[in-house]
């Protein structure tokens, strides 16, 4: 249930009614829904372990996530930027820590909150972005061995072990996929590059797509109805069918009867390969490539190289088109990019976080 600040009531922080833990995120047009997606999968594990946690942000741009948040009767209240405002927020809660999951919080944010006594782990993305923790979490491909550094005693946490998977993902993991008798049929894929998708990613994956010649049967999330025209005024042939649908909160469950994934190298890669799904990943910006490097190094996805390279044509969309033909026509290299995925991400990432975020409570407050 998303509620007003007053509605919430405070309690002494490490009282006998639980740890009290905020999750401070932000989902917009801009930022994207990725860092809230992470933070309800630590709430669900938090909350398996009997602590309280709130969501600390603005969502209510995003209609799709509204219901999401709802059903999981997460409480939201509004998310300061402002050093001081967000310490006098989880004093007057009663916070015990405040997890940070953003690419815009000002640094002095976690120094104050520190500063205050108040425990803080970071959700960071291959760099800590001077954000001062007790705890840093890096669930990105590689991110065991980020190269930053940290306040001395900091604890640390990262790579595919704990990735940060919703109950939603994990449902469609443990779901079947596309019956077997059904394999005759042209592939189904699924095209999409995030609820906002600001770089217009789909219509140029769709473009590469329809150029294989495959036969094909592909979902397109259009995150705007300019995009949507864009996409439905590409050709295609008579044995390829194309459905342009609007982002959904059940992209797991769609992603599930899928043959085929394309989407951007962000932290939804990771949902996809713990589902099972076969990925063929593209970059659409600079700050994507050490995790496309890795998943890809790692033999987890197909590479499809950048989103400006796709673009522009020439030998690259030659490459990229070549190579969702080879996908789109050998069902065995989808099933072992699907099994090799599965392998890597089992999806219990955040009970592992949530633990040692309570661990690490528990120890800093005895």
């Amino acid at each position: 249930m998303i509620v007003n600040f007053g509605s919430i009531p405070t309690t002494t922080p490490g009282s006998a009614g639980g740890l009290r833990i905020g999750l401070r995120a932000d989902a917009s047009p801009t930022v994207g829904g990725g860092h809230v997606m992470r933070c309800l999968a630590l709430f669900e594990g938090l909350r398996r372990r009997g602590a309280e946690a709130f969501l600390l942000g603005e969502v209510a741009s995003l209609a799709w996530l509204r219901p999401q948040l709802a059903h999981l009767e997460l409480p939201v209240l509004p998310g300061p930027d402002d050093p001081d405002e967000l310490v006098i927020v989880a004093r007057e809660m009663g916070l015990d820590m405040v997890v940070l999951d953003s690419h815009t919080l000002a640094p002095e944010c976690s120094r104050a909150l520190r500063a205050a006594g108040i425990v803080v782990a970071a959700v960071v993305d291959g760099t800590a972005r001077a954000q001062e923790a007790d705890l840093y979490v890096d669930q990105s491909p590689g991110g065991h061995v980020i190269a930053t550094n940290f306040p001395e005693g900091a604890h640390r946490l990262g790579g595919y072990r704990h990735a940060l998977i919703r109950g939603a993902v994990l449902a469609a993991r443990n779901q079947p996929g596309r019956p077997v008798a059904d394999l005759a049929e042209p592939a189904h894929v699924l095209c999409f590059f995030g609820a906002t998708d600001p770089y217009g990613g789909v219509p140029v994956a769709v473009r590469a797509l329809l150029a294989t010649g495959a036969p094909l049967r592909l979902t397109a999330v259009a995150a705007t109805p300019e995009l949507a025209r864009a996409v439905e005024a590409l050709p295609t042939r008579p044995t390829q069918r194309v459905r342009v649908i609007e982002p959904v909160g059940q992209l797991p469950e769609l992603a599930r009867t899928a043959d085929l994934v394309v989407t951007a190298a962000g932290s939804s890669v990771l949902d996809l390969l713990c589902i099972g799904c076969a990925v063929a990943v593209v970059t659409v910006t600079a700050s994507q490539q050490p995790a496309y490097d890795a998943v890809l190094g790692d033999g987890l996805v197909a590479g499809l190289g950048s989103l400006e390279a796709l673009r522009a044509g020439g030998t690259a969309l030659d490459d990229g088109v070549a190579g969702l033909r080879r996908l789109l026509t050998h069902a065995a290299e989808r099933a072992e990019l699907a099994r090799r995925g599965a392998s890597a991400v089992d999806g219990q990432g955040g009970s592992r976080v949530a633990g040692a975020l309570l661990d690490l409570v528990g120890g800093l407050k005895r």
